[in-house]
């Protein structure tokens, strides 16, 4: 059993104090932002259930910018999908240079494993966290989808807001197969909209491809300290060509850019460990296959917008604030959150 189902962030004071109880809140997803005028009367509040394979989070908050910078991606290295229904307010998604705007009653797409912003209203919302597995063969079709809208005003929008109301209402009455039960509807639910969606190159993910780009991603995962991870090599042991595995990595930067980003991750990760400030950044660099010192510190202050210096410094001056795969709880009321969003499991 989970020793805490349920957390709670309440306050009836809004402030100072209520900012940064958010900010510790919020911690394993975003870095925020909220303007010095309306610090003073900043609001939030926050209700957390965990559901065994999916976190659900009904939560409201003044208005507010939200970060998620390539650095913290890199230090949770998870890549769970999230959907994040507007109940009230405004606001603007910005992935990869594209914007969107999300209304009351639509639903935004989020890979935890990819960067984004998003400025917002003062809003009321319903978040639901899903491992990627619990999407099974359709998982894959959410590669091109982060950041997109689930328009509420649509009839299936209108059924899947239902659904997560729903949902957030009667999770905490649910026994254990119960809960389950739940979260594998919503990831179907969530599933079947991703795929009638239209993906950035005006098609469809054909669902075919799923469990293959999916194989490869796992296949990648477990060899980036591998001198023969190549496109070569992977096409030869999935036995698909060089233009098919392209076209399956597109939505992805492509297959080399896949691979070097993961392995950036993995290098970030190690650098920003609580021993970080003990690790060589040479033997960094080619744990995880990089040519050189010069060109691992070129191609992270490329990623991550830093150098690998100024990670592994940051570790020295603060040793307990960071962990490459553990992070510490900002508080003794959130102390198993970060567990729950890092080993969240289908």
């Amino acid at each position: 059993m989970r020793p805490k189902p349920i957390l709670l962030l309440t306050g009836e004071s809004p402030g100072y104090r209520q900012a940064d109880d958010w900010r510790d809140a919020v911690a394993p997803f975003w870095d925020f932002t909220i303007r010095k005028e309306d610090l003073s009367d900043f609001r939030g509040q926050s209700r957390v259930r965990h559901l065994g394979t999916a976190i659900v989070c009904s939560a409201r908050a003044s208005g507010l910018r939200f970060v998620r910078e390539r650095g913290l991606v890199a230090r949770m290295g998870v890549d769970h999908i999230v959907a994040h229904m507007r109940v009230s307010g405004q606001s603007r998604v910005a992935v990869s240079g594209r914007e969107q705007d999300c209304a009351p009653g639509d639903i935004c797409l989020f890979d935890l494993s990819r960067p984004l912003s998003a400025a917002s209203t003062d809003y009321e919302a319903i978040t639901v966290v899903l491992p990627r597995p619990l999407f099974g063969v359709r998982q894959s079709a959410l590669d091109t989808l982060h950041g997109a809208v689930i328009r509420g005003a649509t009839p299936f929008g209108r059924m899947l807001t239902d659904h997560l109301r729903s949902l957030s209402t009667h999770a905490t009455g649910f026994s254990e197969p119960e809960a389950a039960a739940a979260a594998e509807a919503t990831a179907a639910l969530l599933g079947v909209a991703a795929l009638g969606l239209p993906q950035e190159d005006g098609g469809v993910q054909p669902l075919e491809r799923a469990p293959l780009l999916v194989a490869i991603r796992r296949f990648i995962e477990a060899e980036l300290a591998s001198t023969d991870l190549t496109a070569e090599a992977i096409g030869q042991r999935f036995g698909v060509s060089r233009s098919a595995l392209y076209r399956l990595f597109v939505p992805l930067g492509g297959v080399s850019g896949y691979i070097r980003q993961r392995r950036l991750a993995r290098a970030y990760r190690d650098l920003a460990a609580g021993d970080g400030r003990f690790a060589r950044i040479s033997d960094v660099a080619y744990r995880w296959r990089f040519e050189s010192p010069a060109h691992f510190t070129q191609a992270f202050r490329a990623e991550f917008g830093c150098a690998p210096r100024d990670v592994r410094a940051q570790v020295a001056i603060e040793p307990g604030k960071s962990s490459g795969t553990e992070p510490p709880a900002p508080s003794e009321t959130w102390t198993d959150f970060y567990d729950w969003v890092l080993k969240l499991a289908a």
